[in-house]
């Protein structure tokens, strides 16, 4: 007769962490919540090292992110990616730590994006409006060079006739990126 392993045996209730004791309706949501929770690991080893750093991570879980961000291709890095999982998993407070500073790090990309983006409309307009263009853009920025600023455009407005490429146009951005 073939007993079963457990059987008779005393085993200690293990402590649940949170994200395992919210309702599941299958195994798969399970398995979905485990690797949402590896996937944001795996996001932060996506980031430069001076980021990691920022996040003033645990030592091991931080070796572990950068081990991982070496790694190339192979069974080694489904490994890693598994135990950054487990670390994550065992850690409720990191993972809250985590979620939030990669949100502030989304947010500071955002504004930098639409930053960038308003540089490009105002190159754009100055080039397409000229003098009227310009003179608009010195009432926001009055720090700004107005003799360069008509250089530029002049040469810019000529580099389009002229079917070359947009160098002026370049110049331009870097500068309205310095004055703003």
């Amino acid at each position: 007769m073939v007993r079963p392993r457990n059987v008779g045996r005393y085993q200690a209730p293990k402590e649940v962490p949170d994200w395992e004791q919210e309702e599941f309706e299958s195994r798969t949501d399970i398995k979905k919540a485990a690797d949402a929770v590896k996937n944001l690991g795996i996001q932060i080893s996506e980031l430069t090292v001076s980021e990691i750093y920022s996040f003033n991570l645990p030592a091991e879980f931080l070796d572990a992110v950068l081990l991982l961000k070496k790694m190339g291709k192979g069974p080694a890095l489904k490994r890693q990616k598994s135990f950054i999982g487990k670390y994550l998993r065992k850690n409720e407070l990191l993972i809250i730590q985590i979620k939030e500073r990669l949100q502030q790090i989304e947010q500071r990309e955002q504004q930098r994006n639409a930053h960038f983006h308003r540089l490009e409309i105002w190159r754009d307009r100055l080039v397409e409006e000229g003098d009227s263009g310009l003179n608009e853009f010195l009432t926001d920025y009055p720090q700004a060079d107005r003799a360069l600023l008509r250089q530029l455009v002049r040469n810019a407005n000529k580099e389009v006739s002229e079917n070359k490429p947009p160098k002026s146009s370049r110049a331009m951005f870097k500068y309205l990126k310095i004055v703003s």
